[in-house]
């Protein structure tokens, strides 16, 4: 039988191209017996297998201590108001309130120990439709359920109580987990009467517990006639 030349060659490469293959295979599998564990990935990232360890726990950390800003209990204490919501709260003379111009989230800060007052935001309204307007016309309690969501460095609800102040606004007092699962924080959210895409929103920071206590009782909602 004869074979055609042509043929013939393009058997012969065939042949060869198998044989090198099978040949390039048993080169590659020696060699990863002889670099054990270690997989070369594309862009030669080397991978080194599985980690004999369990998936690591998150540390458990402690806040670094601070000073806390307290009062004599027969100390003076003055009313603050609002620049451009008419809100107003009282507060001892002897703490030192800070206020950002052309803020239009209204806040005040406080400024103690030298810290930066930026980091010691004691009151702010939230404008909820500027925020997420997923929540604006709904129940405030929603919003603070998920108010978390919008700042790093936490990742949870530990609870929210309901409340109601001296000058009856109904407000509720959270408390957020953080990214180290401490809850080191209080927040305050107060419901703005007729107005459910505000609210007044206060937080402790470096303040004695009684004397944020009794600035969230006198917090009070004004509105202009």
């Amino acid at each position: 039988m004869l074979v055609n030349k042509g043929n013939l060659l393009k058997l012969i490469f065939f042949i060869f191209a198998v044989l090198l293959s099978v040949g390039a295979l048993y080169i590659a599998y020696r060699y990863s017996l002889l670099q054990s564990n270690n997989i070369i990935l594309p862009g030669g990232i080397t991978y080194l297998g599985p980690s004999s360890t369990a998936k690591p726990i998150l540390p458990t950390l402690t806040l670094k201590p601070h000073k806390v800003f307290t009062a004599p209990s027969d100390e003076k204490w003055v009313t603050y108001h609002g620049v451009i919501y008419p809100y107003s709260f009282n507060h001892p003379q002897s703490l030192s309130l800070a206020v950002f111009p052309k803020d239009k989230t209204d806040s005040v800060a406080f400024s103690f120990d030298n810290v930066d007052p930026r980091v010691n935001i004691l009151l702010n309204i939230d404008k909820i439709s500027d925020r997420d307007p997923r929540f604006s016309g709904k129940p405030i309690i929603d919003y603070v359920k998920n108010w978390y969501r919008y700042f790093s460095g936490l990742k949870g609800v530990d609870k929210i109580d309901a409340f109601q102040n001296v000058n009856n606004l109904k407000g509720y007092r959270a408390v957020f987990i953080n990214d180290i699962n401490q809850t080191p924080n209080v927040d305050i959210f107060f419901e703005v009467p007729g107005n459910n895409d505000l609210v007044i929103h206060l937080a402790n920071g470096n303040l004695d517990p009684s004397i944020f206590d009794r600035i969230v009782d006198s917090v009070k909602w004004t509105p202009k006639k």
